[in-house]
């Protein structure tokens, strides 16, 4: 039996090792490749580690710490003044903890209607889009604000509001608030 002429012999047996052209490895790997797994897959646990620790703590500016997130909101918006930005309002509506730039006037949750009403007879959706009133009526819808949760402790930028809803009025009047004016 004649040798292939190709690669080395191998440990294939003379006729497998001429059909199987298309075999790249024909020896052993060494103890090289296993040892470059094992390498590349501690160094690939030691980035996570570093990772998660180093993002483990409370987020920085322009966040700030508002209080125990257990504490907040009712269904009485809580408006809340720091030295940076304009005054945040946080209130729990349809069953979360939301907040928003404060729009001036004392806002409410109301379960009637399932919508955030004001005593100055404004309506927003939980999500803050105004649909009081009609499409030529003043007042805009309501501005979120980035939050953050750390150890049960809830973070807020007054300072870099997110794009409001836009309003869709459809004439709803409040359910749960008197209007004053």
């Amino acid at each position: 039996m004649s040798d292939p002429d190709f690669g080395p012999g191998g440990y294939l047996p003379g006729r497998a090792a001429k059909r199987a052209r298309k075999i790249v490895l024909r020896e052993q790997m060494g103890l090289g490749w296993p040892l470059a797994a094992v390498g590349a897959a501690a160094a690939l646990v030691a980035v996570a580690v570093a990772f998660v620790a180093l993002r483990s703590g409370p987020p920085g500016p322009p966040f700030f710490p508002v209080g125990l997130v257990e504490e907040l909101g009712g269904d009485v918006a809580v408006v809340v003044r720091t030295n940076e930005g304009p005054p945040a309002m946080l209130i729990r509506a349809a069953g979360s903890l939301r907040a928003f730039l404060w729009p001036g006037e004392a806002v409410r949750w109301c379960d009637v209607s399932r919508q955030l009403e004001s005593d100055a007879g404004t309506v927003w959706t939980p999500e803050g889009a105004r649909v009081s009133g009609d499409p030529g009526a003043s007042g805009g819808s309501l501005a979120p604000l980035p939050t953050a949760v750390h150890d049960g402790t809830l973070y807020v930028a007054p300072a870099r509001p997110e794009a409001p809803l836009p309003a869709s009025p459809t004439g709803a009047v409040p359910t749960c608030a008197v209007p004053t004016g």
